[in-house]
């Protein structure tokens, strides 16, 4: 006893829910997929890049080349086979059309002379052959060897049934020999009475033959087609590759140390722009080892002086042959250029973290304008202890911005110092506004400046314009930390003065959170 039941339609959705079981035919077909590529993917991994490129390209040609030869040779031979039947059912029905006559007088019983002179006067070959019936199949005429000699009456072929329902009949069927012949049946009226059936019939062996030829001339006609296909192949995967093993080589020769070696651009499409990139690399790698080697030698140079000063005070003092007065002075130079070295190396290492992306850039400044008085306070007090005049211009409650506290206070700590240390007399200052979505920040002086052409060049590691700083004590790396380290946080520096004497202006833009 069947009970009618509620269904579950949410119980049903669960279980049948494309999520279950759409994922578990993907991630079947996915592995059935990868079990019936992997090897050929092993196999390709194996092959040079031109070996790829034919297996590629050439497989899916000669695939193409031989569908269309199979259509275009399908095409010809339907087209033959049609004019092939066209023909004969033309011929057989001129023929039939000069039978009734001579059908209806034979009959009669008036003989079947006339039968005999319209058939005789018709040119045929050994591949033609016919046969002449009443309408109830018996045999009235035919040609010699067909094999109708011991029969009265002609078989109820394909052919002849279509004709009985007054149509032209066809087939194709065995005869003579085991040959192919094809049939063609057309039915005799007489006074729109049904008397009989003419059947004219043609071996298909020359039209094989034919066809036979005609695929053997087409196939041979893309042989060539494939050649030149095969030819193009090579020589667009050898166009390819031209540039791809230059490049190979080009970077062979910069792995031996030639560092200047350019790639020729010679086109516009994917490779030029492969060429111009490895160019770009070459030309940055280039400027990055000078540098290093420059930073290196700057190192090394800064390094070996307070070690030289170092080591002459020291023979000095070993020597025992210095005043009370003369070693007290040589251990406070000592002290000195431990401090110097201890600057430059502190400095070194800050560049190093930068370099290798190891200096931690989380945090942001909240209270922006508190934390820029704060700073304002500590250089003001420095400021006015070297004679000099300092001016605040902070605006208020402005924005978080995106720098920690102690790389905002390394950053102004420098700027501030420079501003001190290359102004005589005269004033310093420190200004922030809001402009869009920066904060700007400016810390500017009235001291020494510097030339307008050389601003660029401030930023680089271990630079110092000489011509107005040769009397200013320093390593060259303090702007440097403080492009690099703006730069962590999105943020920029530009340096400005309208000549040597005329002061400086650096200003720091610094985005808010």
């Amino acid at each position: 006893m069947r009970r009618n039941c509620p269904m579950n339609f949410a119980k049903l959705g669960q279980v049948f829910a494309p999520s279950h079981w759409v994922k578990s035919m993907l991630y079947k077909a996915q592995k059935r997929l990868e079990k019936v590529f992997s090897p050929w993917g092993k196999l390709l991994q194996q092959l040079s890049f031109r070996q790829r490129i034919l297996l590629t390209f050439l497989p899916i040609v000669v695939v193409g080349s031989v569908l269309q030869v199979l259509i275009a040779g399908d095409q010809i031979q339907s087209m033959s086979m049609e004019f092939f039947q066209t023909q004969v059912e033309a011929e057989a029905l001129k023929i039939a059309a000069s039978l009734p006559e001579p059908m209806e007088h034979y009959l009669e019983g008036k003989g079947g002379q006339d039968i005999q002179n319209a058939l005789s006067s018709l040119q045929f070959d050994a591949a033609w052959h016919y046969l002449l019936v009443d309408s109830n199949r018996r045999i009235i005429a035919f040609t010699l060897g067909d094999g109708y000699e011991s029969q009265q009456v002609a078989e109820q072929t394909p052919d002849l049934a279509q004709a009985a329902r007054g149509r032209t009949g066809v087939d194709i069927r065995p005869f003579a020999g085991g040959e192919d012949y094809l049939f063609v049946a057309t039915p005799i009226y007489y006074e729109q009475h049904l008397i009989g059936y003419f059947v004219l019939s043609r071996s298909l062996t020359p039209l094989y033959q034919s066809i036979h030829q005609q695929w053997i001339q087409l196939v041979l006609a893309s042989l060539p087609v494939l050649l030149l296909i095969f030819i193009a192949s090579l020589w667009i995967s050898s166009t390819i590759l031209r540039p791809i093993v230059a490049l190979q080589k080009s970077a062979l020769k910069m792995a031996q140390g030639e560092l200047g070696v350019k790639m020729p651009v010679e086109r516009e499409d994917e490779l030029g722009d492969l060429s111009k990139a490895f160019n770009h690399m070459s030309e940055q790698l280039d400027k990055i080892l000078t540098a290093q080697r420059s930073f290196v030698n700057n190192a090394a140079h800064e390094l070996r002086n307070p070690l030289m000063t170092m080591r002459l005070r020291l023979d000095a003092i070993a020597n025992q042959t210095l005043d009370e007065g003369q070693k007290a002075q040589y251990i406070a130079d000592l002290q000195q250029e431990v401090s110097h070295m201890a600057e430059l190396v502190t400095s070194l290492l800050t560049l190093a973290r930068i370099d290798e992306g190891r200096h931690v850039t989380n945090g942001a400044v909240e209270e922006t304008s508190t934390v820029l008085s704060d700073i304002g306070r500590n250089w003001r007090i420095r400021a006015q202890q070297a004679g000099l005049s300092y001016e605040a211009e902070i605006e208020e409650l402005l924005p978080a911005v995106t720098i920690s506290d102690n790389d905002l206070r390394l950053v102004l700590n420098n700027l501030l110092g420079n501003a001190i240390k290359y102004t005589q007399q005269g004033k310093v200052g420190l200004k922030a506004y809001l402009e869009g979505d920066n904060v700007v920040v400016q810390v500017w002086d009235t001291g020494v400046g510097f030339n307008p052409t050389e601003a660029e060049r401030l930023f680089e590691r271990f630079y110092r314009d000489e011509s107005v700083r040769h009397d200013y004590e320093g390593n060259g790396l303090g702007l440097a930390i403080v492009k690099a380290v703006l730069e962590q946080y999105g943020a920029t520096i530009t340096a400005y003065s309208e000549g040597e004497q005329r002061g400086a202006w650096f200003t720091v833009h610094l985005p808010v959170v």
